[in-house]
């Protein structure tokens, strides 16, 4: 039996697996991405700089691209929710720490599914995270 490895994308604060994760996916500094096989062995498989984007669904996109099966996020508005569920791109929410430490209770199956869009740190219902 064949089986797909994962790509986890990570909205984070810096460049490597040790930075911690970004509360506004949209805001966040780096997209990184992290394949995980079958062996759930870890290696970093992107980072992509966040230079600001033209609309919700262009991360949303990026990631697609790129292979990403799985996000885990702080915090995420309506339209890139909604666009990671249509993709079919699962959705967890994040705790504060390291990508790392989310990576490990991703593995573990301890976060949480997301079923719909959270804005952490934010009260203004018009900010998009």
């Amino acid at each position: 039996m064949v089986t797909m490895n994962k790509i986890i994308g990570i909205p984070s604060n810096g460049p490597e697996l040790s930075s911690t994760i970004s509360e506004h996916f949209g805001h966040c500094d780096y997209f990184i991405g992290v394949e995980i096989d079958s062996d759930q062995n870890i290696k970093k498989a992107f980072s992509l700089q966040n230079n600001g984007h033209s609309g919700c669904m262009e991360p949303v996109m990026n990631m697609k691209d790129r292979g990403v099966t799985h996000m885990i996020v702080g915090g995420i508005g309506g339209r890139p929710y909604a666009g990671f569920t249509q993709f079919g791109i699962g959705l967890f929410k994040g705790v504060s720490g390291t990508l790392n430490e989310n990576i490990q209770l991703f593995l573990q199956e301890k976060l949480q599914s997301l079923n719909e869009p959270i804005c952490a740190g934010n009260n203004d219902p018009n900010h998009n995270c």
